[in-house]
């Protein structure tokens, strides 16, 4: 019984001084968390890069779109979402779904519900109420601007909402989702007065 706790105390002593596999424990609990650092960092900057790609090639965009300068065959649309697609340097690649194009008469009213007479004076539009169809749908809207590239002298509000993918993918469960980042990017500019009137 002595001898059995003699030799369990010395065999715990060497085990206390025994260094064997000690940076194989380190390098495996490290690891991970040096991992997440470099591979977040491709991931984070290729998230900030789209971002810059995005926003540049809809600013250049707009910068187009402000003229009344047409190629023969391609609609104003599709040039917008030419230049947005030439600026994303074949990393940002943006779809026609994702683009939308606001016209509107002027700066402050962009976002602004159609005007409407609140019949029962509970401050929302309820269907019945009389309205200024400012958009010339047919129906009340909340946001009173009308798609297209609009006409000489109308505000037109750009806006892109992209899916990026994380480069890696390794911190896909810290950031975004199913690997995917929404990036959004906007611009408001006034078209230059080449004529053509108002859209509506």
């Amino acid at each position: 019984m002595f001898l059995s706790a003699l030799i369990k105390k010395i065999r715990n002593r060497k085990l206390a001084k025994c260094e064997r596999g000690v940076v194989a424990l380190e390098y495996a609990m490290g690891l991970p968390i040096f991992l997440t650092m470099v591979l977040g960092i491709f991931d984070l900057g290729g998230v900030y890069f789209a971002s810059i790609l995005l926003e540049g090639g809809l600013r250049e965009a707009a910068r187009y779109g402000v003229t009344g300068d047409l190629e023969p065959g391609v609609t104003k649309e599709e040039k917008i979402l030419e230049t947005i697609n030439t600026h994303g340097a074949g990393f940002v690649q943006v779809k026609a779904s994702e683009l939308s194009t606001l016209v509107y008469k002027d700066f402050d009213s962009i976002g602004d519900p159609e005007p409407y007479v609140d019949a029962d004076g509970n401050n929302s539009y309820d269907a019945g109420e009389a309205f200024t169809d400012l958009n010339c749908n047919g129906a009340w809207d909340s946001d009173s601007g009308f798609n297209g590239a609009g006409n000489g002298s109308e505000v037109v509000l750009y806006t892109v909402e992209h899916d990026t993918q994380l480069i890696t993918g390794y911190i896909a469960h810290l950031v975004g989702s199913d690997g995917k980042v929404k990036l959004r990017a906007s611009v408001a500019v006034r078209n230059e007065p080449y004529g053509g009137g108002a859209s509506c």
